[in-house]
């Protein structure tokens, strides 16, 4: 969930962790321009991805 637009990451969506008030805050792309301005110091250079598992075992193509 991105901290800002509070947005949930779909899965394969970048994002980038920032820093400010002293926590870790996950922010998607397309807010980092507010956390640039609010003061936030990014943690990671490098873009992060949402991962998506544990139900493509157990799903079943139907038709």
């Amino acid at each position: 969930m991105c901290q800002i637009c509070r947005r949930t990451l779909l899965a394969g969506e970048r994002y980038r962790t920032w820093r400010w008030a002293r926590r870790d805050q996950t922010v998607c792309v397309v807010c980092e321009p507010v956390a640039h301005k609010a003061g936030a110091v990014r943690v990671v250079d490098v873009y992060e991805y949402v991962q998506a598992g544990g139900l493509s075992q157990h799903v079943r193509r139907v038709a």
